[in-house]
């Protein structure tokens, strides 16, 4: 019994209490009992008449009144979990609400060998004469002590109702408003999986989707307890439901062929490392007007009727797909991918094409040469789905095994080129659903995963044109039916493929020198990204800012040239290259992507454009689909009516904070400190919070702090803990060196639908040399930690030449007998780094254990490493850069020593002073290595972005390196 009940109170809401529950059946009007037979046909009929009555009551608090009602349920074996579609029906107990009883005589007796007298029966009618439409009802029950408990329960619910009233008895739906969740018939949470959240919702921060609000405006608090609400239940339905994972491989490809049909082998693009072969193996040259030759591949690929030829061929059905999640990727990039979704662009550049394209005849040429490409293992493959809009295709072509697994395929065009109607530009887009294969046995409606490709060709794609046509859907009443369609941001994993127009905003010559220079070999592309239009973009977070994207290891794809006008690389000398040709992707908390693999194919050569490949795994949820409706209509239900917490705000919200005040201690730069704060919701109904700042101008909380949850839900008696975590970056340090030395801010904690609450924490900075100006560092009189109060600072005039803690670290590393080979180049001990720092800024000498005779073997290479790093991080947290922006032009420009050493002059005092020491430092450590012209190489790549910080002004990265290099190079 215990078991039921806890079952039927996760039914409830938190507000509403069993009181007794009690197991019966229904009498049927022509019998006096409930038959019981052996018979297997009336076992049944009395399975089916068997219910249970509970009496609940509800209270919001201790200044109202309680009220009670009889709930009739289905019954259900011990441990299974009720829904409301299980409420039959619900008696409220007041007014002419009433329970009789009576007792059964049997007609009959059992006469069978070694039976027993039968205990007695009674029968119980609930009648409630004041609700119109709700008809008595008569059950039977051999409980009868449990039966006394529910008749003494309702004799109190009902004298409590009948009490004279304070005020006027309110109408019976006002009264008893709380029992609406159970009565009305209510659906799940709308599109909760059968349409996934859009993306660009959910992979945004919650608390960043909630109104505008502060203290003591409050903002709307009925829009944001819904969307919290619907994130909870979101998150907590999967959490409870799903039973494992599945693994899904996935190759996506993007392909610009300018106009071209295929003339070479695809295998590296289309299958990569995984193809195997026959030796011998070639395309025949297209025929005019005939399908791709293939040479030795005589299988049909678009004949579906074929089997595998490889019985033994990994199949995700009981293979290694259906394993639990393996953190080893190393094995995922030998394994054959489950899905090939491969995208092309100007796949006709004709003139009548623009207009109107009915041939699929490239199309197949295309998937004709896919297939060759796949070579042995095309038997194990077949096309799913293509979509084509004119010069657009896209192709979905999926493991056999796996062809089941996909349902609700659809697609769409979008043609956004010439006028914006016709298909020179624009997106092609499929969408389907993947259900896991599974054979373990509490899931028997297994659930989908969304996954959406995109084929894009433009400048900046109206992505909202994109629209799948999902069916219409009837609503109640006979209405026509309203067609449904959704975009191609609701989904759970969204692939995009796309041909973009952007370049890389560096001089032409730079580029060149780059990427063709063996100068640059080790950090071509680290240095040519920054520049890159897309990257910017989503930086500035004007385009595409929603997806990601990774890391760029080979050379730009557009555009090369196959006559004369070539660099050595071959890109045409009249076009810069530039990344056109890119693969993102996105995904919510429910299919995480892990990227395998990004490449580009530069030996593939006929097009202008080199192809992309990218693999992925896809983690895929097991669950079943009705147990998580139902889970998400309980939970639902429980919180039902949690926007009108407002009501009664003292009875129905109340939260408490359990520290409100939170001392973080010394708080150091590059430490971190962590404390926590206990919130409790000690009322009787859910709520939920939300940090709020304290103006509209304000943030909810300062830099230096970071404050997770923003926002969270919690059920009655329930506690979470806010985590405060202190980061102190260059940024913030850079302030409170020169503000104060004390931390100190409110947080604002507001109960949605209630009161705002108090955090106040509090702190002490401890100042570092680290993160300060030039100038500011050669007025301190002494260490930093010394000085007391800004007053102290000397006078300009009288200021060092140098800040005394940058020449400290160069004379170290100038002593006698240290080896300086891989200093600049090799991690750095962090401790010994903080060791260094904290002499630093308390003035104090470096451990006796640093000397290079004491410290023990290894110390000859890692103390010397870990000064480099710190004079390093001691520069690159200058708020400004050693050489200042507006001469980085200049400097730039420079085409000889001399007139590099003349820039200089335009230096203040102290800039030139520790450019000077730390470039003729920096010429020591080169010329006294083993590999001179290398060494310089690396320095100068490591210190560039340091000395010479990058800003949007566009100046030459060649000319930066190359301003440096005239102080550190040899003559």
């Amino acid at each position: 019994m215990a078991s039921l009940e806890s079952s039927i109170r996760a039914l409830l809401r938190h507000s509403d209490q069993v009181k007794v529950i009690l197991e019966a059946s229904v009498v049927s009007p022509t019998a006096g009992t409930p038959v019981t037979s052996s018979d297997s046909r009336s076992q049944i009929d009395e399975a089916r008449n068997k219910r249970i009555l509970a009496v609940v009551s509800h209270s919001d608090g201790p200044t109202t009144q309680e009220e009670g009602s009889v709930f009739i349920l289905k019954f259900k074996s011990a441990g299974r979990a009720y829904d409301q579609s299980d409420i039959l029906r619900v008696y409220p107990v007041f007014g002419d609400f009433s329970i009789t009883m009576a007792q059964v005589k049997r007609d009959t007796l059992d006469l069978r060998r070694g039976s027993q007298a039968s205990p007695s029966f009674l029968n119980l009618t609930i009648k409630q004469g004041d609700i119109q439409g709700l008809e008595p009802l008569t059950l039977c029950t051999q409980q009868v002590q449990t039966l006394r408990d529910v008749l003494a329960e309702c004799k109190r619910l009902k004298e409590l109702a009948d009490a004279p009233p304070s005020s006027p008895v309110a109408p019976p739906l006002t009264t008893f408003s709380w029992l609406a969740p159970y009565t009305s018939r209510r659906a799940p949470l709308p599109a909760l999986f059968s349409v996934p959240q859009d993306l660009r919702i959910a992979r945004k921060a919650l608390h960043t989707r909630l109104s505008s609000a502060f203290a003591g405006e409050a903002g709307d608090d009925f829009s944001d307890i819904l969307r919290i609400r619907d994130d909870w239940i979101r998150t907590r339905v999967r959490e409870t439901c799903v039973k494992g994972k599945h693994r899904l491989k996935v190759r996506i490809g993007t392909f610009n062929v300018n106009g071209n049909l295929p003339s070479q082998d695809l295998s590296s693009w289309v299958g990569g490392s995984a193809v195997t072969r026959g030796s011998g193996f070639t395309i025949s040259p297209l025929k005019e007007l005939s399908p791709l030759s293939i040479g030795d591949v005589t299988k049909d690929p678009f004949d579906d009727s074929n089997a595998p030829a490889d019985a033994n061929a990994e199949s995700a059905l009981g293979g290694k797909d259906q394993d639990p999640v393996d953190t080893n990727t190393n094995a995922d990039t030998a394994e054959d991918p489950d899905l090939l979704v491969l995208g092309f662009q100007e796949l006709d550049l004709s003139t009548e094409a623009l207009l109107y394209a009915t041939s699929t005849f490239k199309e197949e040429a295309w998937c004709t040469a896919i297939f060759a490409a796949l070579g042995e293992r095309a038997e194990g493959y077949e096309k799913l789905a293509s979509k084509q809009l004119v010069g657009l295709l896209l192709v979905v072509i999926v493991k056999k095994t796996l062809k089941p697994c996909f349902s609700d395929i659809k697609s769409c065009v979008a043609g956004t080129g010439i006028m914006g109607l016709m298909g020179n530009k624009g997106g092609t887009a499929i969408r389907m659903k993947f259900t896991p294969p599974v054979a373990l046995e509490p899931i028997g409606n297994p659930g989908s995963t969304v996954l959406t490709f995109v084929n894009a060709h433009l400048a900046a794609f109206d992505e909202m044109r994109l629209q799948f046509d999902l069916g219409a859907a009837g609503p109640e009443g006979g209405s026509a039916p309203v067609p449904v369609t959704c975009n191609v941001f609701e989904s759970d994993a969204l692939f995009w493929m796309v041909n973009l127009n952007y370049r890389i905003d560096v001089p032409d010559a730079d580029v060149r020198t780059i990427l063709g220079s063996e100068e640059w070999a080790e950090d071509r592309f680290t240095t040519l990204l920054p520049y890159d239009q897309l990257k910017s973009a989503v930086r500035a977070n004007k385009a595409f800012d929603m997806f990601d994207e990774g890391p760029i290891t080979h050379l730009p794809t557009y555009r090369f040239n196959a006559g004369l006008l070539k660099d050595d690389l071959g890109y045409d000398l009249k076009r810069r290259p530039a990344w056109t040709d890119r693969v993102l992707f996105a995904s919510n908390a429910f299919a995480p992507i892990q990227q395998l693999s990004y490449a580009g194919h530069p030996q593939i050569t006929q097009s202008d454009h080199r192809p992309v490949s990218a693999e992925f795994r896809v983690e895929v949820d097991l669950f079943d689909q009705s147990a998580a409706e139902k889970a998400a209509d309980r939970l639902y239900r429980q919180l039902n009516g949690l926007e009108d917490a407002h009501e009664d705000t003292n009875a129905r919200v109340n939260l408490k904070i359990m520290t409100p005040s939170v001392d973080l201690g010394k708080v150091s730069y590059g430490k971190t400190v962590t404390k926590q704060v206990g919130v409790k919701n000690i009322g009787k109904v859910p709520c939920a919070y939300r940090l709020v700042p304290i103006d509209v101008e304000s943030s909810v909380h300062p830099d230096w702090l970071k404050v997770e949850p923003m926002t969270a839900l919690l059920l009655p008696d329930e506690l979470v803990y806010i985590t405060l975590t202190t980061s102190i970056d260059n940024a913030s340090a850079a302030r409170l060196n020169i503000d104060h030395t004390a931390l100190d801010c409110t947080l604002i904690l507001h109960t949605v639908m209630g009161k705002d609450h108090f955090i106040a924490v509090t702190g002490e900075y401890v100042p570092t040399c680290f993160a300060n100006t030039l100038s500011r560092l050669t007025r301190l009189p002494g260490p930093i930690r010394a000085l007391k109060s800004p007053s102290e600072l000397l006078a300009e005039d009288r200021s060092i030449n140098a800040p005394r803690e940058i020449m400290r670290l160069v004379n170290w590393m100038m002593g006698p007998d240290l080896d300086l080979e891989n200093v600049f180049v090799s991690p750095a001990d962090s401790g010994m780094v903080d060791t260094i720092r904290e002499c630093l800024d308390t003035g104090a000498d470096f451990p006796s254990s640093f000397s290079s005779a004491g410290a023990g073997a290894n110390a000859k290479d890692s103390v010397p490493i870990a000064f480099g790093e710190t004079l390093l991080r001691l520069l690159d947290a200058l708020p400004e850069p050693l050489v200042p922006h507006a001469l980085h032009a200049r400097c730039a420009g420079t085409t000889s020593r001399d007139e590099a050493f003349e820039m200089l002059d335009a230096f203040d005092g102290a800039g030139v002073n520790v450019w000077i020491s730390v470039t003729a430092f920096l010429h020591y450590v080169c010329q006294s290595s083993k590999d001179p012209e290398g060494r310089t190489r690396a320095i100068a790549r490591v210190f560039t972005p340091i000395l010479l910080r990058d800003s949007d002004a566009g100046v030459s990265p060649v000319g930066r390196r190359g301003f440096l290099l005239w102080f550190i190079r040899d003559t």
